[in-house]
């Protein structure tokens, strides 16, 4: 499955505290790409709440911390996200 995880790190501003976020999900999802800053498509054999829960139980996400995950289901779209985006997305949907 594909997911589509989310976060704004409020309060934790400082880009060690997303650099963490990045190494949590390249380390454990299967695949990924990063479409925007704080957004990334995981290629995972976990669901959402799965994720959720190993986000915020290793200190990565907090109570003040905003995250979405949802699995990436066609149809979708988009706009201007480069190829290499596109073509990792479509692989795997």
């Amino acid at each position: 499955m594909v997911l589509l995880i989310s976060y704004d790190l409020n309060g934790h501003e400082r880009p060690s505290s997303y650099a963490a976020v990045k190494n949590y999900i390249e380390e454990h999802a299967t695949s990924s790409i990063r479409p925007l800053y704080s957004q990334w498509f995981v290629e995972t054999g976990y669901g959402p709440d799965a994720w959720v829960d190993a986000l915020c139980n290793n200190n990565l996400i907090d109570s003040g911390d905003r995250l979405f995950v949802c699995e990436i289901q066609r149809p979708y779209q988009g706009r201007l996200l480069t190829d290499p985006h596109w073509n990792w997305l479509n692989a795997r949907i």
